[in-house]
């Protein structure tokens, strides 16, 4: 919680029912005080950006709010702790249940998800059982600003300085060929690369002659008109091409976003399978143990948490009781 500051005010002349007159008179000028919390701001447009005075009733309100809203982030995070454990346990269950049955580790077919990251089951072993440190994979150019670029502009025209397999390319075309593409297939791939080279030799407003016409038709499919210019070869390969690459290059994002890796993961694992097994059995035991200790802490945060929701409850309660009793007396 935030500093409180106090808040010195003058009440107004307050009206006070006088039994002898019969009547409301004007009572004394009195003075009392307000709260202020930083944060917490006037909703009243004619006071922007100014802290809202608090009466007792609602500064009590405001810090039981903040008390039940931080308990309740507690409580989310050790929920979302106590998930991803179960997740742990239940792949560590079904790798153990593999190599019972006499498949070897290396045959196991399926991916284990460790914080947000997919791995083989040996790498996820590395990790979990033998204290391996994961490797996200990650290219060097930002994906995503090139995918704007190609999107918003002519493939042939996007240049920049793309760093791949120790090569720097300076054309988006040549680095994408190099990556590989998976959404064309091999030839495709070459021919893409081969008419985007092509494209970007030829002058600005050069007229493709009757043989550079059929030579693109003959390798690359591309069937242009007489008097198609570089400008309009350019238009066609984005026409071609541009859904795919933009498709392929959101592969690789997904793929950069979900996959990792681990340097020689056999490294950090013992070769020998029951002993591997023991290990796993072990990590089991140790994770089955942190969950009932954070089950308990769980336990303990939602009660501080509903005694919070309670004391909001009857701080409703009292105020609303004390208006009753204002309006009954008036």
């Amino acid at each position: 919680m935030s500093t409180i500051s106090t808040v010195e005010f003058n009440v107004a002349q307050f009206m006070n029912y006088d039994r002898v007159q019969k009547a409301y008179v004007f009572g004394d000028l009195v003075t009392g005080n307000l709260y202020t919390v930083p944060g917490v701001m006037d909703l009243d447009p004619d006071k922007p950006n100014e802290l809202r005075k608090l009466s007792m009733g609602e500064l009590v309100m405001v810090v039981c709010l903040a008390r039940a809203a931080e308990k309740e982030a507690a409580v989310i995070d050790l929920m979302t702790e106590m998930s991803d454990t179960t997740d742990i346990l239940n792949s560590l269950t079904d790798i153990e249940t593999k190599l019972l049955a006499g498949t070897t580790l290396g045959s196991i077919e399926d991916t284990y998800s460790y914080q947000g990251h997919d791995y083989s089951a040996k790498e996820f072993l590395a990790i979990v059982v033998g204290g391996a440190t994961p490797v996200v994979t990650q290219f060097s150019t930002d994906l995503t600003a090139l995918r704007n670029q190609i999107a918003n502009n002519h493939i042939v025209d996007v240049e920049g300085t793309y760093e791949y397999g120790g090569i720097t390319y300076s054309e988006a075309y040549d680095y994408l060929y190099a990556m590989g593409i998976s959404t064309l297939n091999p030839l495709d791939a070459i021919n893409f690369r081969s008419t985007c080279h092509f494209a970007d030799d030829l002058a600005d407003g050069h007229e493709l002659s009757v043989s550079e016409l059929q030579q693109l038709t003959l390798y690359a499919g591309i069937i242009l008109d007489s008097g198609a210019t570089k400008e309009d070869l350019v238009q066609v390969i984005d026409d071609k091409y541009r859904t795919d690459i933009l498709n392929d290059i959101q592969n690789k994002i997904s793929l950069q976003e979900q996959s990792g890796y681990v340097s020689n993961p056999s490294s950090y694992l013992p070769s020998d399978k029951d002993e591997l097994i023991t290990q796993i059995e072990s990590k089991m035991d140790s994770l089955n143990s942190f969950s009932q200790q954070k089950m308990i802490e769980l336990q303990s945060e939602t009660n501080k948490r509903d005694q919070a929701y309670d004391m909001i409850t009857n701080i409703l309660k009292s105020l609303n009781t004390v208006q009753v009793g204002i309006v009954n007396n008036i």
